[in-house]
């Protein structure tokens, strides 16, 4: 059973290559939204094994999903989370009063992206095919 990732991008270009390679490279059910209101409807009705959240979405910012879905009691208020932000300078994992969350600096290498993804869905995806 494929792992179902949550990805919120209001960026075409960039919703086009996350999508592709969550796709192709690790083979998830995948649910694309442009901004952070369906974000959080998403989040709010269906379940996910992963949230992908870019920080600066439309309506609602990728930090204050993460704070309303954390404070909830919902199927995904302990769903690991990864946030993307060209705000941020260098990789890591922070633990706040809302929960652990991973935060990668954009651009991004397809490589991290995809390894990032993979440990955060517990290693429960093949790895990557040569050449892909």
């Amino acid at each position: 059973m494929q792992r179902k990732v949550l990805l919120a991008e209001d960026d075409e270009i960039s919703q086009q290559i996350y999508a592709s390679l969550l796709q192709e490279a690790v083979g998830v059910d995948l649910t694309v939204v442009g901004d952070g209101r369906a974000a959080l409807e998403e989040v709010l009705t269906n379940p996910f094994d992963l949230l992908i959240l870019d920080q600066n979405l439309p309506v609602v910012t990728g930090d204050r999903i993460v704070r309303h879905l954390r404070a909830s009691r919902t199927r995904n208020s302990e769903t690991p989370i990864l946030r993307l932000s060209a705000a941020i300078s260098a990789p890591g994992s922070r633990t706040s009063a809302f929960g652990l969350e991973t935060l990668l600096p954009k651009p991004i290498s397809g490589e991290v992206f995809v390894a990032t993804v993979r440990k955060l869905l517990g290693g429960a995806v093949p790895p990557m095919a040569p050449g892909a």
